[in-house]
């Protein structure tokens, strides 16, 4: 009986001895306290963990020192999306101040702000600012013509309203090509004619059927946000002083 059990312990030593390197946990008691070493080349089933510094922490705003507005400007289905978050520098907010429009002023620059701050760069930022939505406008009416829900007359405004941003874009361009001269006039005149261009956009809607109410376009609140821009760059055009 002891020569049997002698025997059984010989093999059980043996085949320790063999399986030692390959598998430690049969013959070796571990520390519950350690943990078994994985093979850096498995992948781990755990959620990916951010390396320091990764992970972007939130920024508070500092008084006067960044535009961060989104603008929806528009009725259904009409409308401008104006998302900003731009630092400006003082010297805009200041000037800005004395616009007519403060915040307009603030938002339509933002997108489009080259660090430039003398009366003329506003002047010619803004124009380009308001190019690029009377662009968004364009598209819009053109969108809505096309809809095969768009009755006949409401298409004919739509197709109006068109034409208008196209002039409205032509005076733009001039008013941009008068800058550097400076013509101070001619980029005053160009402006104030695209406000017309804007506002006639909608005359084409009066009279228009169900379910446009008599009178009133669709296109409405989009021109006067237009508008009011274009209305904001002659507040500074007034700024600049004319030589003599």
């Amino acid at each position: 009986m002891e020569h049997r059990s002698n025997k059984t312990m010989l093999v059980f030593l043996f085949w320790c001895s063999i399986l030692l390197n390959s598998a430690p946990a049969i013959c070796v008691a571990q520390d519950p306290n350690e943990t078994t070493p994985t093979s850096s080349n498995e992948p781990s089933p755990s959620l990916p963990q951010q390396t320091p510094g990764s992970s972007p922490k939130p920024k508070l705003p500092t008084s006067g020192s960044k535009v961060g507005l989104g603008l929806n400007i528009g009725v259904g289905p009409i409308g401008l999306n104006v998302g900003v978050g731009v630092k400006l520098d003082p010297k805009i907010k200041a000037l800005c101040a004395k616009s007519d429009d403060a915040n307009l002023c603030l938002t339509t620059i933002a997108p489009v702000y080259n660090g430039k701050t003398d009366l003329l760069s506003v002047i010619q930022m803004m124009i380009k600012a308001a190019t690029d939505q009377v662009k968004q406008a364009m598209a819009t009416a053109k969108k809505m013509a096309n809809d095969p829900r768009t009755d006949a007359k409401t298409r004919s405004g739509y197709k109006d309203c068109e034409e208008m941003y196209d002039d409205a874009l032509d005076n733009f361009q001039e008013a941009l090509d008068a800058i550097p001269i400076p013509e101070i006039g001619t980029v005053n005149i160009m402006l104030s004619a695209a406000i017309t261009d804007i506002s006639t956009c909608d005359d084409g809607f009066t009279g228009q059927p169900n379910p446009i109410p008599d009178g009133v376009s669709p296109m409405a609140k989009l021109n006067e946000h237009l508008m009011n821009i274009v209305g904001v760059m002659l507040s500074i055009v007034k700024m600049i002083p004319i030589p003599t």
